[in-house]
């Protein structure tokens, strides 16, 4: 068994580990990158949809984006459409894999020692145990970041709590021809995709990425399935993709030498399950912690303590509120769904909401419409009332 030493081991090569490892290397420390799967990127599991912001915040090339989007056709279960555009590019779609190769490239070329096929087996004592075609290696590092996803290991070995619930995501890229190449498609139905919602997302020409989240992880595969069959018959299949959202930070994502970041702290935003703009923002102020922390010795939890603070002060009143309005949307019929669309199908809600819309912060919209009581009598007989966890979100708002 071969045993070196690094200042810190990341573990996981999606975006997150990415940004975390070359963060921490570009001030100063000695980083291991470990990536389980052969290949950077693959299996994709992701339906490649970025805000500018989040991309921008990534650092990746322009070469990994293959749509610009502008707006979004929404579908209520009756098939009432609302169209909601921004001024200008609002998102990218990307190809993903190319896309964390990309960021792993930029990694190691700052300096950070990257292998591939290396599953972390076992941690303890400052001692990582990793294997590599069957062989195990061990290496000497002082903190261990984890961003592999959910089900994290690192967060297993380190005690810490799980998210709190999980959204399984499945998708097919099928042949299909976008109404319009710069919008992306949301269908809201319970019948379709319970308590989370499904879409079609343009690709690459004359293909889409159509697919759904559910909680019903157990019949996800039957309600994409049926959707196909329903919305989209006779589609040639190009590939099928699934993986896991975990969603609701845990109360805490670090302990004695550990961190966690992306998906393994429970990152993404509940209202869309994207997760790529939080998980390298948080992954940023990771590596930057944790190389401070390498280098002056101490990587007790309390000298880790940055990082808690840092990043929830970015993202976890947005996060909050994501988890409160899925809750309330988990309450509410494909009825209730069809009285609020048509409750919004109204020029001046509609220009609110193209002004107003953010997939990274839902709470925006939200909170401009509280700022306009002039349409609060069109929306609120539609609202389908769980008293409980709407006051909780007005309270929240507030």
């Amino acid at each position: 068994m071969s045993i070196h030493s690094v200042d810190i081991v990341v573990v996981g090569g999606g975006p997150a580990g990415a940004i975390a490892a070359k963060t921490a290397t570009e001030r100063g420390a000695r980083v291991l990158l470990l990536e389980g799967n052969r290949e950077i990127g693959k299996p994709v599991q992701c339906t490649g949809l970025l805000s500018v912001r989040g991309f921008e915040e990534a650092g990746a090339s322009q070469d990994v984006i293959l749509r610009e989007i502008r707006g979004a056709f929404a579908y209520a279960p009756d098939g009432r459409c609302l169209a909601v555009e921004k001024s200008g590019v609002h998102a990218y779609v990307m190809d993903r894999d190319r896309f964390d190769c990309d960021l792993v490239r930029q990694a190691r070329e700052a300096g950070v020692e990257v292998r591939v096929a290396a599953q972390a087996v076992a941690y303890k004592s400052g001692q990582l145990n990793f294997k590599v075609d069957g062989r195990e290696e061990s290496v000497k590092t002082s903190i261990v970041i984890g961003a592999d996803g959910p089900k994290s290991r690192v967060a297993e070995w380190a005690n810490l709590p799980a998210p709190e619930k999980t959204i399984i995501a499945i998708q097919a890229t099928i042949s299909y021809e976008a109404q319009r190449e710069d919008y992306v498609e949301v269908y809201l139905s319970r019948r379709i995709a319970p308590n989370f919602f499904a879409w079609v997302v343009p690709a690459g020409p004359g293909y889409a990425r159509v697919g759904l989240g559910t909680d019903d992880g157990k019949r996800a595969r039957a309600y994409l399935d049926s959707w196909l069959q329903d919305r989209f018959p006779g589609r040639k299949i190009v590939e099928f993709n699934a993986g896991a959202i975990p969603i609701g930070p845990p109360e805490q994502t670090i302990a004695d030498g550990i961190l966690l970041v992306g998906d393994a702290a429970g990152q993404a935003k509940p209202t869309s399950g994207g997760g790529i703009y939080t998980g390298v923002s948080c992954a940023r102020i990771a590596g930057e912690v944790a190389a401070r922390a390498s280098q002056e010795g101490d990587i007790s939890k309390k000298a880790l303590w940055e990082y808690e603070h840092r990043w929830r002060e970015l993202f976890e009143s947005e996060l909050r509120f994501g988890m409160l309005a899925h809750q309330l949307f988990c309450h509410v019929s494909d009825e209730d769904i069809n009285k609020m669309f048509a409750a919004l199908d109204d020029p001046q809600i509609l220009k609110l909401l193209s002004e107003f819309g953010d997939i990274d912060y839902p709470s925006y919209v939200v909170k401009a419409l509280l700022k306009r009581p002039d349409l609060w009598g069109r929306l609120l007989p539609a609202i389908p009332f769980n008293l409980e966890v709407l006051f909780q979100t007005m309270k929240h708002l507030a």
